[in-house]
């Protein structure tokens, strides 16, 4: 599985799209031990200034002085991931973000085989269904500790997949589309 996570621009412009400005990703195996990790951060090419989320990144200098497009770092993300069909993410935002770049940019996007979304899952164990509790919230419930930086792609990644340790086989969990749906007790 991979779990995944993005930081982007939201931009003051007329582009409607959230321009990509880190990729960052850890591969885990079956037991939720961390095998690998993926970072790259990108140049800005879409907005031509920064919404005060992107400004207050830890590390956007490093995605300013980039030379690498998202096309090239989608490029890269997918031959580092090696055809692993099951992304995790801390919400659906990010998700979303991704299959918008890689439209925007004309990249070819594979739907994965499995998509999981962690803050569902771990809403639904504590029995708060459909509320969104932030990461960095959940890891000081979890005691977690806060040994890197929030708002780095990376980071995030590794502290997501931390939280789907926790969840153990609730990770999986798969929020019903249409909550009438749902089994009843």
């Amino acid at each position: 599985m991979i779990v995944m996570d993005l930081e982007w621009n939201r931009g003051y412009d007329n582009a409607q799209i959230d321009e990509i400005l880190q990729i960052g990703a850890v591969s885990i195996d079956d037991s939720g031990a961390i095998r690998d990790t993926f970072s790259v951060f990108i140049r800005p090419r879409i907005h031509k200034k920064f919404d005060r989320g992107a400004r207050s990144l830890p590390e956007l200098s490093e995605s300013k002085s980039s030379d690498i497009t998202f096309p090239e770092a989608w490029g890269m993300f997918e031959a580092w991931r090696q055809g692993d069909g099951e992304l995790a993410f801390w919400g659906t935002g990010d998700f979303e973000t991704v299959r918008k770049n890689c439209e925007y940019y004309g990249v070819s996007f594979t739907e994965p085989e499995a998509l999981f979304d962690f803050q569902a899952a771990f809403s639904h164990v504590l029995g708060y269904e459909g509320q969104q509790a932030a990461l960095w919230r959940v890891t000081q419930w979890l005691n977690i500790p806060d040994s890197f930086t929030f708002h780095n792609a990376l980071n995030d990644a590794v502290y997501t997949a931390l939280v789907g340790i926790w969840l153990g086989s609730d990770a999986r969990y798969i929020r019903p589309k249409n909550p009438e749906a749902r089994p009843k007790p």
